[in-house]
This record gives C-alpha cells, sequence and structure tokens, in this order.
C-alpha cells in the first residue's frame, strides 16, 4: 500500500475524491444484485442510484482534455504528436481491459469449455457502438465509449484544424460536433420512435448516443485553463447549482425519464460540471488519512470496475460456493457472506493488479514514443 501512497502529495485530492465516489456508487449498485428481492428494496432506498458511469465520463473528458489542450499548445500539432496522445492513453486503458477480457474467456473455456457471448466485437469496441451490448463482459460498455472518445475526438480535432488551420477554431467546431450530433441522434431516435426506449440499454449505453457525455468534461477543462480567474471565483455557486440539480434528479428520477430521456444525460452531464471547479481546486481535505484513503480507492478504481460486476458476480462467487462447498444455514448468512466476499475480492483483486500489472504496464509508455523530424512549436504564453 505504501507504494500506491507515495504520491499523495503531489495529487489533486478533490479529483480522487470524485473518481472514488465514483466507483463506491458503482460497487455499491451492483453489490445489491446479491441480496434478496426484498433486501434490496430497502438496501436502495439507503442511497438514491446515482450515475456513477457519469462522474467518471465528466471526470476523464477533464483529465484527457488538460492533456490534449497543453499538448496542442505546445506542439505543431502533428499527426506524430496525435499518435503519441494516442499511445499514452492507450497504455493506461487497454491492458487492464484486455487482461480481464481474457480472464473471462479463459474461464468460460476452462469451465464450461464454451465461449459462448463473446464476439470479437469486445476485442475492438465495437459491442455497444450503435447496438445493445451482449452480456458477456457487461460493465465494458462504458470502456468503450471512453475508448472511443479517446480515439475520435483527437482525429477530428486533427481534420478540423488541417482544414481551418487555427487551434482554437478547431477545437471549437470539435466541441460543438460531438455536443450536437449525439443529442440529434437521440432525439430522432425518440421522436421516430425507432427501436426500443430503455434509457439505459438504448441510450445511455450506446456509444454513438453516449459519447458527447466525456465532452462536458473537455469544456470544464477548457473552462479551467483558459478562464482560470472565472473558475476560482464561482466555484461555489457551480458547486451549489450542481448539487442541486443531482438532487432533484435522483428525487423522482422516474419522473425524469419519462419526461424527455434524450435530455438526461446531457443534464447530468452539465450538473457533473458544476462539480469540477470547486473539487479541482481542493489540494487536500487537512486530514492525512482521508486524503490517503481517497488517493489509495481511486488507484484502484479501474481494477475495482473491470472486476466488479461480471467476473466477481458471475464467475467467482458462484466458484466460491462450488469449491468450498458451503451448506449455508439461511438465506441472511448466504447473500452476507456473499456480500462480503464482493467487497473484499474486489478489493484484493484490483489492489494485485494495480501494483503488479496496471502500474508496470502503465510506466511502458514513457519507452515508446513516435518521434517526427519536426521540431515543436512551444507557445509560452499559453495562447492556441
Amino acid at each position: 500500500m505504501d507504494n500506491i501512497l507515495k504520491e499523495t502529495k503531489s495529487r489533486i485530492i478533490g479529483l480522487d475524491i470524485i473518481r472514488s465516489v465514483a466507483i463506491l456508487i458503482v460497487l455499491y449498485g451492483h453489490a445489491g444484485i446479491l441480496l434478496p428481492t426484498t433486501v434490496a428494496k430497502k438496501y436502495y432506498e439507503f442511497l438514491p442510484q446515482l450515475d456513477g458511469v457519469a462522474l467518471f465520463f465528466v471526470l476523464s473528458g477533464f483529465l484527457i482534455g488538460l492533456i490534449f489542450l497543453k499538448m496542442i499548445e505546445s506542439s505543431s500539432f502533428t499527426i506524430t504528436d496525435l499518435l503519441n496522445f494516442g499511445m499514452r492513453r492507450w497504455f493506461r486503458t487497454l491492458p487492464n481491459y484486455f487482461l480481464v477480457l481474457a480472464i473471462l474467456i479463459g474461464y468460460r473455456i476452462i469451465i464450461f469449455h464454451n465461449t459462448n457471448g463473446f464476439s470479437w466485437n469486445y476485442v475492438f469496441f465495437f459491442q455497444n457502438f450503435a447496438w445493445r451490448q451482449p452480456g458477456f463482459f457487461r460493465e465494458s460498455w462504458s470502456l468503450s465509449v471512453e475508448e472511443w472518445f479517446y480515439l475520435l475526438f483527437p482525429l477530428v480535432c486533427f481534420i478540423f484544424y488541417k482544414c481551418l488551420k487555427n487551434k482554437f477554431s478547431a477545437i471549437l467546431y470539435t466541441l460543438l460536433t460531438f455536443l450536437i450530433f449525439p443529442l440529434l441522434l437521440r432525439i430522432i431516435k425518440y421522436s421516430f420512435n425507432i427501436g426500443s426506449q430503455d434509457l439505459g440499454e438504448d441510450y445511455n449505453m450506446i456509444v454513438v448516443l453516449r459519447i458527447d457525455s466525456l465532452m462536458y468534461g473537455i469544456i470544464a477543462a477548457c473552462l479551467y485553463r483558459y478562464k482560470r480567474a472565472l473558475w476560482i471565483q464561482y466555484k461555489l455557486i457551480a458547486l451549489i447549482a450542481g448539487l442541486a440539480v443531482i438532487i432533484f434528479m435522483e428525487i423522482d428520477p422516474k419522473k425524469w425519464l419519462q419526461s424527455y430521456p434524450p435530455l438526461y444525460s446531457n443534464i447530468q452531464s452539465i450538473a457533473i460540471l458544476g462539480l469540477m471547479p470547486f473539487f479541482s481546486e481542493l489540494k487536500s481535505t487537512k486530514n492525512s488519512m482521508v486524503d490517503n484513503l481517497f488517493v489509495w480507492i481511486s488507484k484502484l478504481s479501474y481494477g475495482l470496475y473491470l472486476l466488479n460486476l461480471t467476473l466477481m458476480i458471475r464467475y467467482i462467487i458462484p466458484a466460491v460456493h462450488n469449491l468450498i462447498g458451503w451448506k449455508y444455514k439461511s438465506v441472511e448468512l448466504t447473500y452476507k457472506t456473499d456480500y462480503l466476499i464482493f467487497w473484499v475480492g474486489n478489493l484484493v483483486g484490483a489492489y494485485l493488479i494495480y501494483s503488479f500489472y496496471e502500474k508496470p504496464t502503465t510506466n511502458l509508455r514513457d519507452r515508446f514514443k513516435f518521434s517526427s523530424k519536426r521540431k515543436s512549436i512551444s507557445h509560452s504564453n499559453g495562447v492556441l
């Protein structure tokens, strides 16, 4: 654990808090699957089902946006810069994803002697590109949304830059493109009643209909970088407004869902954007133990997300039952034991993955870099 916490002093704790809250919301929601229906009803009433993935999307867009803006400011924005940007991002996300995907495939082959449910679409993140995702690796839907965003956002911006010869205009037109087209597709789908209309399966979990959620993080990054004074001045007002909208949406979420589904993710993302100024300026909670806890959870969050649903609930917990041959004396003992296995197993598994696989593979990205004969152009004043 010491290795995980040694960088705490250099981190922005506010962002670790957002990431930690996001993954805990996801885990809390999925853990309820293990509970009997009567218990689950009271369980979910204890804490409203906030969308942890929405927090992840805006936060990811914000962090990637800051990196991207710095990159295009300090370089001539060539195809080489684009490749290096993508390379660093993919070294961060792909190894863990393919490790867990390989484990799931291997488990099915060894235990069930088949790969039912698996599709090569999972290898190329096409599993939910414009359609419902199969049930083989359920939680991977959000990774698919993010990976397509990491690919398309820089590429579209690069194309606009080559056409317009102006970095600021390229960013602006890319923002508009990603904000307008997914919303337009959702409106068309809803207005003409195309396909089924489930908010989660048919709107929020499909790449082409949800990819704009990360763009609100990019907007936050632009405000942070180019309107910093206003970003700091209005951080409390934005925080209160964002929390008010989130709470209001959670008071009667069904009413919001039924009113106009195409706008639901937009409103939610804008509300989360409102939280970013306050938390991005929160360097510490003034309590080292609390800071360390949030850093620890934040660093394990990716592994926790990949492990908790399909692998843990669908495969590992049933396998533990069969391996040990537990014969529970009561339903209550069964779900309480499973619930404990869920939390302990996920934390231990994510810690092992982070320490012995995720961190080493992420560090490899510094060894791989595309080179260009052209020299970078530095903009010391930070103007696009």
